[in-house]
């Protein structure tokens, strides 16, 4: 009966759009679209503007990263506020920044940043707001990554704003810096079409997960937030909606400042149900963000609603196996791991150990805001909605097979024995990443269930999420000197099949990892 009234109501939009970017192997002809490298979209965006702050001279390396040319030394500088010159430079560097410079043979080169990103396109930009600056004008700075500078685009006190727009939260009024992250449509959607959505998403993720991985160091607390009126800091940026949208705000108190006890400890806020429009079929992703966004005009429920603990349909007849704690050393801090952080293109299909692997993903689901009970390691869910699975295939101390992982407590239980190389090879579209790995983590949603509690502004979340947790994942097996690459593009219903999942359960992302 259930599953009839399901059959029989109409689709949300994320519905749709999930449905319909699905990729199966007999439907492939329609994803694919011949690339002109000539219309490629710029991976940066450009502000003129005679007030540009270079942040170069305050990184912490002896040569330009653009010339090679020496750097002079850093003169030693009055007390500055909030943060320092040579914080901030670092803060964005290692968030964002050009970590290499790829040069073709025809004079071309593509500016390698420091998060991963799909089909290296990169196309989610970065904004700072800040005040009480000892040394940059109160305002809106566009992050310049191509130069790594900061532009003021707009001169002003705008806190006020932002805490209205981010529906009072209490971190903005506690920083006197934000972080905003836009998503630049047309970057991603040039190769990808529609399916370009889930991508983007999972690369500001990325970004998220490195601004929550080294912002510490510097002695701030990022606080992420996804609830707020779209439109309003959309107009605020002076935002073409057509063309890009704020996904995220990071509020960045500073750790030894922040009062814990007055910081919520989820931002996620379910969006209102609204009806597409008939132009809304033309572009699915962009009628998924605007559906998804909040408006002034919404009546916005702020309060955690628990949530039924819904566990993947699968048979738990194994006893728990324990992931002991691991933590990793970071002798010279997460910096020099982001630094020297880039996809894995190969695996010997060598394994690793089960503690290697327990560590990468403790690392993984760390807390996000350190310092607050009960904080977890998603960013906008209490509980997360995200649930994972590993596929092991060649792990030292445990045997072949699909497992069942709980963040949580870390346990995993094994819910099907066997050697799958040939399944997920084929589901990650004949990749020999995927063959050679040692394991794959699958991360999961019941759809109907985050749907029904965040309306189609879930799958922002959901996508987000794991690629912050992705991300993290990444920085730690590269730190442990493995291999990683995500994997963004799979044939979704065999995951399901070979997981033994119904299609209410979405593949959000699959992250391989193996020797590199």
């Amino acid at each position: 009966m259930e599953q009839q009234e399901r059959d029989t109501k109409p689709l949300m939009v994320a519905e749709l759009y999930h449905q319909e970017t699905k990729y199966a192997e007999r439907e492939m002809g329609k994803h694919e679209k011949r690339l002109d490298l000539r219309e490629q979209p710029e991976s940066y965006k450009e502000y003129h503007s005679e007030q540009r702050f270079d942040l170069t001279p305050y990184l912490p390396f002896q040569n330009n990263i653009f010339t090679g040319e020496p750097l002079a030394p850093i003169k030693k500088l009055s007390q500055e506020t909030p943060i320092t010159r040579a914080t901030l430079s670092r803060l964005l560097y290692f968030t964002n920044g050009v970590t290499g410079i790829l040069r073709y043979p025809n004079g071309q080169s593509l500016l390698l940043r420091a998060a991963p990103t799909a089909g290296g396109l990169y196309p989610t930009e970065i904004y700072l707001v800040i005040r009480n600056c000892s040394y940059l004008t109160s305002g809106i700075y566009n992050f310049q990554v191509k130069n790594h500078s900061l532009v003021l685009a707009w001169e002003g006190d705008y806190w006020n704003a932002f805490e209205k727009y981010c529906m009072g939260h209490e971190a903005i009024g506690q920083s006197d810096c934000l972080i905003l992250l836009t998503a630049v449509y047309e970057r991603s959607t040039w190769r990808y079409s529609e399916r370009a959505y889930r991508r983007i998403l999972l690369d500001t993720g990325h970004v998220l997960g490195n601004l929550a991985a080294y912002a510490p160091y510097e002695g701030l607390t990022p606080v992420p937030m996804a609830g707020f009126f779209d439109a309003s800091l959309n107009a605020l940026l002076y935002l073409d909606p057509s063309k890009e949208g704020v996904l995220a705000v990071v509020a960045l108190p500073q750790t030894e400042k922040i009062a814990h006890h007055e910081v919520r400890l989820h931002s996620a806020v379910a969006s209102r149900s609204q009806t597409p429009t008939a132009t809304d079929s033309a572009m699915l992703q962009l009628a998924l963000h605007r559906i998804s966004s909040i408006r002034e005009a919404d009546r916005v429920d702020q309060a955690p609603v628990p949530l039924e603990t819904l566990e993947p349909e699968v048979k738990k007849t194994e006893p728990r196996i324990i992931f002991h704690d691991t933590p990793i050393r970071w002798p010279e801090g997460v910096g020099q791991t982001i630094l020297n952080r880039r996809s894995t293109r190969e695996f010997t299909g060598e394994g690793f150990l089960q503690e290697e692997l327990s560590a990468i993903l403790e690392y993984g689901y760390q807390p996000v805001i350190q310092g607050l009970a009960s904080s977890s390691p998603s960013f906008f869910f209490t509980p997360s909605l995200l649930k994972t699975t590993l596929i092991v295939q060649k792990v030292i101390g445990l045997s072949e097979g699909i497992y069942q992982y709980d963040p949580y407590e870390k346990t995993a239980i094994q819910v099907r024995a066997g050697d799958f190389r040939n399944q997920t090879t084929h589901f990650c579209l004949g990749q020999e990443l995927a063959k050679n790995s040692a394991a794959l983590v699958i991360h999961l949603a019941h759809f109907p269930t985050a749907l029904q509690r965040y309306g189609d502004r879930a799958y922002r979340y959901l996508h987000m999420d794991a690629g912050h947790i992705g991300e993290r994942m990444n920085l730690a097996a590269i730190q442990m000197g493995l291999g990683v690459s995500g994997i963004g593009g799979f044939y979704d219903d065999e995951v399901n099949h070979l997981l033994g999942l119904s299609l209410d359960w979405i593949v959000v992302y699959i992250t391989t990892l193996g020797r590199p």
